[in-house]
């Protein structure tokens, strides 16, 4: 037996959680190339790092708030095959401790690898059929943590040392899981700063939903040339010049235009506006995709109401998985809190994916928070059932399946004949984009983060 291996145990099939760990265990699958086996010295490691990872993943998805949770579950409740061990309390804090985040790294990595297959054969290809891949980008700010530990225990409540960081992220909207995470460090950085850099290994033809905070001619520009298409709301008061109209009625205009009236800021390709009214808001977009055959006006407006996807994937992992309330102060223990809040969230959102297919729904009519509601709770003999089939039959009387009360964007019917661009309107100019650079905001404090900044995924 390896050093980091555990034994089995036998009589744990009717236990409670068997069904949700026999769930994860399956995703979870050993490294297909394991680095060769070379014995230690010492005493074989008792608790094997598969067995620690699996008991904090169990203590996140029945909703525990601390690592004693974990230690009972180890050493009194059983986590899954693995036997009850005889530790302590601090025996397993300090395992924690010694434990590398490159393992939990890796396993993110491979649970995200093995839920393509999962999860491709069900993408929704009515949104966008032309992009390669829909991806929403946007930025959220993690909690701060508790003033537990020395250094920070003489801190203000408010100090801006016990902030996380914020985590800059891509989620596909077809799949449903996180493509790109980045953890930065300054919380009070602009979300435009270096965020060309999560976009590594993108390819051309994705398009991007982006919220109204990364609005910007340079980075307009730049998704353009790398062969992106992207959707934005407008900014109010953009100075822009029409260049060619393609349907005009009212208040709801269709046309192409240069962003930036004046020479000290103008952007590279020419753009597409979009407006409309509904209940008394107007509702304008941009876009590069200037063909109104290839993505129509209801389209724009159906495809940015779902950039909302990503707001509530931040939401699912912030509630429904805990990390609002992080169990310790320490960097490291924060951090494999983080890796393991967001490999349940890969898994939990591939399983939303498929039981809204199973059952024929919209997505958004299968609950996410009633989903790890019933994980949590899986019943302990389910007589030969899987878990899917299971959510599928039982997911109405249980309230996982109800109808969602979802906003439906509403642009008015267009019944005139669009006006086509002419052949010789030009694309592109030369650009100028001023002397604006990002730059952190002027009232930020001088501080030393207590974390760094890295890629998750």
């Amino acid at each position: 037996m390896k050093h980091d291996s555990a034994s089995t145990q036998e009589g744990t099939q009717n236990s409670p959680a068997t069904q949700i760990l026999t769930f994860l265990q399956t995703l979870l699958a050993a490294d297909p190339h394991p680095l060769p086996f070379k014995r230690k010295r010492g005493h074989p490691v008792t608790l094997s790092h598969d067995h620690l990872w699996l008991a904090m993943l169990t203590a996140i998805l029945r909703g525990f708030t601390g690592f004693a949770s974990v230690w009972r579950l180890i050493t009194w409740g059983g986590v899954g095959s693995f036997p009850i061990v005889e530790m302590t309390r601090d025996g397993v804090r300090k395992r924690l401790l010694h434990a590398s985040l490159d393992s939990l790294h890796d396993l993110l990595a491979r649970v995200s690898q093995a839920l393509l297959p999962w999860t491709s054969p069900f993408q929704d290809f009515t949104l966008a059929p032309f992009a390669t891949t829909i991806l929403a980008l946007d930025q959220s700010t993690l909690d701060a943590v508790q003033r537990k530990c020395q250094d920070v225990c003489e801190e203000a409540k408010d100090s801006p040392i016990l902030l996380v960081g914020k985590l800059a992220a891509l989620f596909d909207l077809r799949r449903q899981q996180w493509v790109r995470l980045l953890l930065r460090d300054d919380v009070f950085a602009n979300e435009k700063l270096f965020v060309e850099e999560l976009f590594g290994g993108i390819q051309a033809g994705t398009l991007i939903l982006a919220d109204l905070g990364y609005f910007s001619f340079p980075w307009f520009d730049w998704l353009g040339d790398q062969g992106c298409w992207w959707i934005s709301r407008f900014r109010d008061k953009t100075s822009y010049t029409t260049e060619h109209i393609f349907f005009h009625r009212g208040t709801t205009i269709d046309a192409l235009i240069w962003l930036g009236a004046y020479r000290a800021d103008r952007c590279k390709h020419l753009v597409r506006l979009i407006q409309f009214e509904h209940g008394g808001l107007c509702y304008r977009y941009l876009t590069n995709v200037c063909d109104p055959s290839l993505l129509s006006m209801s389209e724009v407006a159906r495809l940015y109401a779902r950039r909302w996807d990503i707001e509530l994937a931040f939401k699912a992992l912030k509630g429904d998985l805990g990390i609002h309330l992080w169990w310790s102060s320490h960097p490291k223990l924060v951090l494999q809190q983080l890796f393991c809040a967001l490999i349940l969230a890969q898994i939990l959102h591939a399983l939303h994916l498929r039981v809204a297919f199973e059952v024929g729904v919209d997505l958004f009519d299968v609950s996410l928070p009633v989903l790890v509601t019933l994980l949590a709770l899986a019943p302990a003999r389910l007589m030969g059932e899987g878990l899917l089939p299971l959510l599928v039959r039982k997911g109405r009387e249980q309230g996982l399946i109800r109808p969602s009360r979802r906003y439906q964007a509403v642009v008015p019917a267009l019944l005139e004949v669009y006006i086509p661009a002419p052949p010789t309107l030009a694309w592109t100019r030369k650009p100028r984009y001023g002397r604006c650079k990002c730059k952190a905001r002027s009232h930020r404090p001088c501080f030393q983060p207590r974390f760094f900044s890295f890629f998750l995924i």
